[in-house]
């Protein structure tokens, strides 16, 4: 169970994510390199539709999800590669983003080289937004649903704790089916 909700927290944070891309070309790169230190749901809270989800729906919901998820994954995975291809590591990327959201851009605690890094990285990173933008629509349409939709119901699902019982039994169901389609290990016979 608390595997399932770890599971739903990050696939409506990674809606939220998708949410705050789409509000804001500037800080798209900022929110997404650092949304494991602040919360954008926040946000997202304040304007949450109120929506009727029917089973159904919340199957296709959790479809969708599912697979955005799966493709944020993979793009977490290629920023992560972008910032330690320009010689940076994770942490230090984070610290000059932080710096840089506060209006300490200009600080002495990063070198010019790291600075340098820092930039280069920016820039490859916001280039691959829109191809990953592409692809978690793509993703969530391929499942059946229109992004629209999705979102809202995203949004709902952030105060109404009803409608996150029925996504959560929905991902709980298709994780299930899942496990059971991989085959057994000789030890679980």
């Amino acid at each position: 169970m608390t595997n399932t909700l770890k599971y739903l927290s990050t696939i409506l944070l990674a809606v939220a994510l998708i949410g705050c891309q789409s509000d804001s070309s500037e800080d798209t790169n900022t929110q997404q390199q650092n949304s494991q230190q602040s919360n954008p749901m926040a946000q997202m809270q304040q304007s949450a539709p109120d929506v009727d989800v029917s089973d159904e729906e919340a199957a296709t919901f959790a479809d969708a999800a599912m697979n955005a998820q799966q493709v944020q994954m993979q793009a977490q995975k290629q920023m992560m590669g972008i910032i330690q291809d320009e010689g940076l590591d994770i942490q230090t990327y984070q610290k000059i983003a932080q710096s840089k959201q506060m209006g300490q851009g200009d600080s002495t605690q990063f070198s010019d080289s790291e600075m340098e890094k820092f930039d280069a990285a920016t820039s490859s990173i916001q280039e691959l937004q829109t191809e990953i933008r592409d692809s978690v629509t793509k993703a969530i349409e391929d499942a059946g649903m229109e992004m629209q939709r999705f979102q809202d119901i995203s949004r709902a699902a952030q105060q109404d704790s009803a409608l996150q019982m029925q996504i959560q039994q929905q991902i709980q169901k298709k994780m299930g089916g899942q496990m059971q389609q991989q085959p057994t290990s000789p030890q679980n016979q």
